[in-house]
Order: C-alpha cells, then structure tokens, then sequence
C-alpha cells in the first residue's frame, strides 16, 4: 500500500512539472524577409498612416558650395571708385572754368587751360580704371549694381542684414537660377544670385556666381564658411515629394517605409534626395501609387528593430 502511494505521488509530481499547452497568438508586429508586418489595431495605436505617393515637377539642380566672400576688400574698392569720381568731378570742372575764362580773354592762360585738360582726363582715367576693378576682381554680378546698390549692400553686409557669397558647381554656369543652402542642416536658406562671379574657382575650375542673402538668415552665414549647396537650373524634371515626416535616418542613409500589403510595410533606400520647399524631392527608389508612410514611420523602425536586450 505504501509503495502505491509512492508510485502514485512520484507520478502526480512529474504530471505538474510539465508546461501547459496554450494556443499560439499572432504578434502584434513582427519582422520578416518581405518586411515588417503590423496588425491593424497597432498601426492604429502607434499612429502608423501612409498616403498615396504624390507625383511632382521640381527644377534641376546640380550639387555645389558656397563660401561667404569677406566684403573688406570690395568695400575698400568701393571707396577709391567714390574718391576716384569726386576727383575726377572737380577736375572737370575747373576745366571747364579755366576753358571759359579763356574764352572770354581773361586771366587765364592756354598753359593753364591745357595742365587743367590734362588733370581732368588723368583723374577720369583713375576713375573709370577703379571701378573696373569691381568687375575684373569680383565679377560682371556686382557691376549690374548701380553705386547706391552697391553702397547699400555693403551697409547691410556691415550690419548683418546680408551676407555675400560665391557659389560654385559643376556644370552650373549661366543656367543658374536659384541657390538652396541648407548650413547645419537646418532650416532652408534661399539665395538670391547676382550674376557671374569673377576668376574661376582653383579646384572646381568653375567660374562661379555671385549671391546674396538678406534678413535674419543672414546671421547663420558668417565670412569665410564654406556650406553646401543646391543651384537649381532652367527647365524641370519629374518626380516624386517625400514629406519631411516620412523620412527615417539610419545605417548613415535614409530611408521610407512603402505599404505592400494591408499589414506589411517595406523599408526602402531613398537615393538622391534633394531638398525643396514642401520636403524631399527623389526621381528613383519609389514609384506612382506607392504608399508611403507619412506618419509613424519611426514605429515600424522600433519593431522592425526588435526589443533591445540589456548588456
């Protein structure tokens, strides 16, 4: 009797001791070769919402740099142009004082007239010579500027409500239409161009364009930076508008999530991106009726990453 109860406990134990048996659920979201899979009630909670792909004419552009000019050299140019004149002024004058003295047969002699004719064309020359500097040192961009627009840029580079820079990209040339800085990678700065710089840029071997930027932007673009930037040119190509909210930055690239099926989502390389004012511009990696991720996509990065496991 003692050894049945023995065998009868021995046998209760082993019983208990196994796990019990329950049905397997669905993971609410899950990785696997064709994507990331979330249920709908996730995608609900975490706010995952993707929208038709829209399709969108941008201008071309091509990638540069910018370097702010520091203007010390060209406001000192802009001073001798200005002392220059007022020189050459007077001097056009008493000639033609002196010239009308002698006319009248008075105290004024051919000697005088002639020293006086002679000054005049000497202080003209001086004068036309320093305001060619401005184009032959800095380019046809700044002698489109009459003097009191020029005068002002200069007062507004002085007090930080400009900033002058050159812009230089391959293959850019006259086509340039607009420049698109974005320093930091912050907010988009819109740069207004000139016209043509002056020389050719040592490593490009470009020859540049001038241009400005005013108001509060100013202030981010110091003399001497060097920031890179986007010269958009004559004419246009297609393509499509990413919204800033669909853009995932990861692995050094960037990436959206494409919706493939009612719970499937697909995380694709964006390439060749480019800003613009409404978000990111792509012409590859995507296509029309795409559903892309518009908001949330950092959810699907969490799950398709998994749960991170502490060291």
């Amino acid at each position: 009797m003692k050894r049945l109860a023995l065998v009868m406990g021995v046998c209760l134990a082993t019983a208990c001791s196994q796990p019990t048996e329950t049905p397997s659920e669905a993971a609410p979201a899950e990785t696997s070769e064709s994507g990331v899979h979330m249920d709908a009630a996730t995608q609900q909670r975490t706010g995952v919402v993707a929208s038709a792909i829209e399709a969108v004419n941008a201008p071309r552009t091509v990638e540069g740099y910018a370097r702010v000019m520091d203007v010390g050299p060209l406001a000192a140019i802009d001073a001798e142009v200005g002392a220059a004149q007022s020189a050459a002024l007077a001097s056009r004058e008493e000639y033609r004082r002196l010239q009308a003295l002698a006319a009248a047969d008075q105290a004024a002699s051919v000697r005088a007239v002639e020293a006086a004719r002679a000054q005049a064309g000497a202080d003209g020359a001086r004068a036309e010579l320093a305001s060619r500097r401005i184009g032959l040192e800095w380019g046809p961009g700044l002698v489109r500027l009459s003097p009191a627009q020029r005068s002002q840029l200069l007062s507004d580079v002085a007090a930080g409500r400009a900033a002058l820079m050159r812009v230089d990209a391959s293959g850019a040339g006259q086509d340039a239409r607009r420049v698109i800085l974005r320093p930091d990678g912050g907010a988009v700065i819109t740069a207004t161009i000139l016209g043509a710089a002056g020389g050719a840029d040592p490593r490009l071997q470009t020859a540049g364009v001038l241009a400005v930027v005013r108001g509060r932007d100013a202030t981010r673009l110091p003399a001497g930076r060097l920031i890179g930037a986007q010269i958009e040119l004559g004419g246009a190509e297609p393509g499509f508008l990413l919204p800033s909210a669909a853009i995932i930055r990861t692995e050094n690239a960037m990436w959206v999530y494409v919706r493939t099926g009612a719970d499937t989502f697909e995380r694709r390389a964006v390439l060749g991106a480019r800003a613009i004012d409404r978000g990111w511009f792509v012409s590859e990696g995507v296509a029309a009726g795409d559903m892309i991720v518009t908001e949330g996509a950092a959810s699907l990065l969490a799950a398709e990453r998994g749960p991170v496991e502490a060291e």
